[in-house]
């Protein structure tokens, strides 16, 4: 496990919209179905909502069901003519749709009713999605509870300040990964279940688990013109959901929940889990790789793209002594002769012997991730 970082939740998810972004308003069109990731909102057509639609296989009903969850249908019926050419009883089958509709990430939770082979469900929406919808229709909105709307505006305050700052996606990306990370604190109490308001939780109330950070990540990300998706899997053995997004045009994971120090500390961000490709998160994150794509980006893991990869650690004080940027000044770091030691003891007499030998350069303290070999995070203070 990892030393001061947050444990971990299970919350099934919404995998989120692509939309554009220069300054963001209410007023925002949305973009044509081709610009859409394959599992977004979408707006209603009344072909696509229709009642009683007849599906004539397990395929079939699964992308209907999952057209009807994009359209943030609040109920919705199909009849299934495949029942007597397919293994398994109706509810056998009710039970396997459902389970795909949490798996899409677009509900949170759905109750079903079958009537001989007609079968009713209704979804209950995350708070992310419905505020997702408002943001795209900006009629949808007054349907929306009073926190919902007030979260909704603040988060569209923090995508205008980040998008009017930064210009690429990636400094983006980062941007609102520190924003959540730096305003919120990982809170135990709200527990483990699925939470339909986790978005408005964390942005008005500053709390949450690892579903309002990978939530609320999303929707920042997809307001900002980001594209991404959510993989709901395990993190150090437990259910756990996070973020997998595409910065130039590659996929990569980013965990806001494990980058944001337990307990909280003001004014600190790790950045170990920023732009980690599937080869280094899988050390202590485990996921259906069928269900998402493949993440193999290794320039983007943050301390790579920004430079922070050192042979030893006498390079990185020498660097870090040259660098000088703030009182006190933190940053995740990759140090490859610490890769090989395999306790934690070892790794701090490592770092002490090299302080001693660089001997003009403060670094007062380092917080080690057990889930990423060579990854530390240090803090340098006069």
């Amino acid at each position: 496990m990892k030393k001061g970082l947050p444990g971990t939740a299970f919350m099934v998810s919404c995998s989120v919209i692509l939309a554009s972004c220069s300054s963001v308003d209410m007023q925002h069109a949305s973009p044509p179905d081709e610009a859409l990731p394959s599992v977004a909102y979408r707006v209603p057509k009344s072909a696509e909502v229709s009642e009683n639609q007849r599906v004539v296989s397990p395929s079939h009903a699964a992308s209907v069901c999952r057209r009807q969850l994009e359209c943030l249908a609040p109920s919705f019926s199909i009849i299934m003519d495949y029942g007597d050419s397919c293994r398994g009883s109706v509810s056998q089958h009710m039970s396997a749709l459902a389970e795909d509709m949490l798996e899409s990430g677009l509900a949170v939770a759905v109750s079903m009713e079958s009537r001989g082979k007609k079968i009713t469900f209704t979804p209950v929406y995350s708070d992310c999605m419905l505020m997702l919808r408002a943001f795209h229709e900006p009629s949808f909105r007054r349907t929306l509870p009073p926190a919902y709307q007030q979260a909704l505006n603040k988060a569209v305050d923090i995508v205008n300040q980040v998008c009017e700052r930064y210009r690429s996606d990636y400094e983006r990306a980062v941007a609102l990964h520190d924003y959540l990370a730096l305003h919120c604190r990982y809170d135990a109490d709200l527990g483990a279940a699925a939470q339909a308001d986790a978005t408005s939780k964390l942005l008005l109330e500053g709390r949450a688990v690892c579903d309002g950070y990978a939530h609320a990540y999303g929707m920042l990300l997809s307001m900002a013109g980001i594209e991404n998706r959510f993989v709901i899997g395990k993190g150090d053995g437990i259910e756990h959901i996070w973020n997998l997004v595409k910065l130039d045009n590659q996929w990569v994971h980013v965990d806001v929940t494990y980058d944001d120090p337990k307990p909280d500390k003001n004014g600190r961000v790790l950045h170990s889990y920023f732009g980690i490709p599937d080869s280094l998160i899988a050390n202590n994150h485990s996921w259906n790789r069928l269900e998402v794509p493949t993440a193999n980006a290794d320039k983007l893991y943050y301390p790579f793209y920004r430079g922070y990869h050192f042979s030893t650690v006498r390079d990185l004080l020498t660097w870090a002594s040259g660098n000088r940027q703030g009182h006190d000044w933190n940053l995740t770091v990759v140090v490859d002769e610490l890769r090989t030691l395999r306790s934690d003891a070892a790794i701090y007499r490592r770092v002490n012997d090299a302080v001693r030998y660089v001997g003009s350069f403060q670094l007062s303290s380092i917080a080690i991730d057990d889930g990423l070999p060579g990854t530390i995070y240090c803090t340098f203070s006069d």
